[in-house]
């Protein structure tokens, strides 16, 4: 856990410190990256810069706390997703993880644009290698046998295809943002059907076909045989 310069001791020291690190997302959400200088910081806030620096000593650290608020909140996010995965057919489990992520980026503005700037040392790695580890745990649930390296390989494309589509999830209108959501789990559900068919897929006896599947998923990928489709942008979840 981040340190801070000085440990809250009442309710209203910590509504402090979520004022400061409330203001810190949304400046990263306008910005794109993590680029504010504490002024800014100070005036998102509402409050001066000395309150700032009383609770955090630089922007890094109030960066670090923000991070590990986030990864706090999308570990919970995920955990619900994994525990609902037995039973439900992965189109389905994407549908209901999708929604979640779509939520939670609402909820955290800063979410995506941290994970963006992930990297080896960037602030967003820790958030951007948990989304990794919930996508190798849907992997290897749904492709008995598969070896790591290529469990590592699509963790890693399903991820950067998420992020690169949630990026201007929080830019848009929220009337648009239903056909991003959509679009997402029509192109995971694709993606991952199209190397990891079924059994009986047709695609096993079909050589000629351009994109080849790598190996046999369970057979509960599909229900009834076919990809389930997503929700039109103005239906339920």
């Amino acid at each position: 856990m981040q340190e801070l310069r000085t440990e809250p001791r009442q309710r209203r020291s910590q509504q402090s410190i979520d004022a400061i690190l409330d203001a810190a997302e949304q400046l990263i959400a306008q910005q794109g990256q993590v680029g504010f200088t504490a002024n800014e910081l100070a005036a998102a806030a509402g409050m001066s810069i000395g309150r700032v620096y009383y609770w955090f000593p630089d922007i890094p650290a109030v960066v670090t706390a923000l991070v590990e608020r986030s990864a706090v909140r999308m570990a919970q996010v995920f955990g619900a997703s994994v525990q609902a995965a037995h039973g439900t057919t992965t189109p389905l489990l994407l549908q209901r993880a999708i929604r979640q992520m779509c939520v939670y980026v609402e909820e955290n503005p800063a979410a995506v644009a941290l994970c963006l700037t992930g990297g080896n040392d960037g602030p967003g790695r820790v958030m951007n290698e948990r989304l990794v580890e919930f996508a190798t745990s849907l992997v290897r649930d749904r492709v008995p046998g598969i070896p790591d390296h290529e469990t590592e390989i699509v963790a890693r494309t399903a991820v950067g295809i998420t992020l690169g589509m949630l990026n201007g999830y929080n830019q848009v209108e929220a009337q648009f943002r239903p056909y991003i959501e959509q679009e997402l789990v029509y192109v995971l559900s694709a993606y991952l059907y199209a190397r990891f068919p079924p059994p009986d897929d047709f695609t096993w006896t079909a050589p000629e076909r351009a994109v080849q599947p790598s190996r046999p998923s369970r057979r509960d990928f599909t229900e009834s045989g076919r990809v389930w489709p997503a929700l039109a942008p103005d239906q339920p979840t």
